[in-house]
């Protein structure tokens, strides 16, 4: 098979293939949903901590950067690669515990992590 795969959502991209001079404009607007889904996940990630088990320092940490996401989220015009950076950090957090790998995590702690992954992956700006 030749040409481009794409393998998984491509959602908002613009792809011009085997064309000569292309020029492409695209306006994207705000979804106004966003930012409340973004606040519930990183709310959830609060209110699940204290079952994900974690270690002291990694519940810090998450804590840490759940409460200065939901800070940054709050500004009138949140600074998104700040928000992506703090919501990296905790899915870097709970993605072992969501696998369940090396933690010895219950099944419903693994099940837990993931979903809380989940909320935050779509909610990513």
């Amino acid at each position: 098979m030749s040409g481009p795969q794409f393998h998984g959502p491509i959602h908002g991209s613009q792809i011009a293939i085997g064309n000569h001079d292309v020029s492409q404009v695209q306006y994207v607007a705000a979804d106004a949903g966003h930012g409340d889904r973004l606040l519930d996940a990183v709310n959830s990630v609060l209110a699940a901590l204290e079952n994900l088990h974690l270690a002291a320092e990694d519940e810090t940490a998450v804590r840490q950067d759940a409460e200065a996401a939901l800070g940054e989220a709050a500004q009138p015009e949140p600074d998104v690669g700040r928000l992506r950076r703090l919501l990296g950090h905790i899915k870097a957090v709970l993605a072992p515990v969501a696998a369940g790998a090396a933690t010895g995590a219950t099944s419903g702690t693994a099940e837990l992590a993931h979903a809380v992954l989940a909320d935050l992956q779509q909610a990513l700006p």
